[in-house]
């Protein structure tokens, strides 16, 4: 394995996204209808605590505390389960393609892949935007956002407050930790990582028709720092910025999130008709042997 750095990450964006990432627009699509789902339950008074006003909804009615927390957390059960339901299926897509907090994280390599200091500026107000729009989505869980117009000043300071601690641990998030959370710290990836492992759907490495050439493009835009040719293997040791980190087996920590599909295609481009190794699909008993055969001495 290939000792990696986010600046390698970073480089390998970079020139995928100038040859055109094809995944950009559907991951817009899915993140779009994750963030609405989010929006929606609060939003529409399925249900909602609010910790200002005590104006507790579920199912569009006025209860009392205890029933709209109730209802608060079987509305985050169900949107759970919907996403480890997903995941059996195809791993943890979720965290790839539909998780805010691994979203916010490519808004730090977006603005360290400008080219122009007009566009670091767009991807700073964009990647702003989205973090402050994701927390918005968080506290309407938990308070009217009535109270910034009819609150007190004391209610209207302290909720701009958690707004504004929140919105910089995000953007902290996007500069500083990125997908090393996502490794190391996100509980619900710590979890899925336990159960959805060897899900049938994921990404494939099959060297038929045309052969892996050993570039490490695949290697280096990885977020989760494995090799994307040998999923069905352990994960190697390797220092890292936090600690020794413990063996990670490579299928169950790979978030599905096609970077390295794009890089594999952005390399094969240059061969008319050729078909990239790396792919999504069935993971087979066929796949798995030229992982072996790939991973092997």
């Amino acid at each position: 394995m290939l000792s990696l750095t986010k600046e390698d990450r970073v480089r390998m964006l970079s020139a995928v996204s100038r040859k055109g990432a094809a995944f950009t627009a559907l991951r817009i699509v899915v993140i779009t209808i994750s963030l609405a789902l989010l929006v929606m339950v609060p939003v529409t008074g399925l249900a909602r605590v609010d910790l200002w006003g005590g104006d507790h909804l579920l199912l569009g009615e006025s209860v009392d505390f205890f029933a709209a927390l109730k209802g608060s957390i079987i509305a985050m059960a169900i949107m759970y389960g919907g996403t480890f339901i997903s995941n059996m299926i195809v791993g943890r897509f979720f965290c790839g393609w539909g998780c805010p907090v691994g979203y916010v994280a490519r808004f730090g390599e977006d603005v360290a892949n400008s080219r122009s200091k007009l566009q670091e500026i767009l991807m700073h107000l964009k990647g702003a935007s989205f973090v402050a729009t994701f927390i918005i989505a968080v506290m309407l869980w938990w308070v009217d956002p009535r109270v910034m117009i009819d609150g007190s000043p004391t209610a209207k300071a302290v909720t701009a407050g958690i707004f504004l601690i929140m919105t910089l641990g995000g953007l902290g998030h996007a500069f500083i930790w990125r997908f090393g959370f996502c490794i190391h710290v996100c509980p619900i990836g710590l979890y899925y990582r336990l159960v959805t492992s060897k899900a049938p759907v994921g990404i494939v490495f099959k060297e038929i028709p045309n052969p892996c050439i050993e570039c490490g493009a695949c290697e280096k835009i990885c977020p989760v720092k494995i090799d994307p040719k040998a999923l069905g293997t352990v994960v190697e040791q390797k220092a890292t910025g936090f600690d020794e980190e413990p063996e990670r087996y490579g299928d169950a920590e790979c978030i599905r999130c096609g970077d390295c599909i794009e890089a594999c295609k952005m390399v094969f481009s240059k061969e008319a008709g050729a078909i990239p190794p790396l792919r999504f699909g069935r993971v087979d008993e066929h796949d798995s042997q030229d992982t072996s055969s790939a991973s092997s001495p």
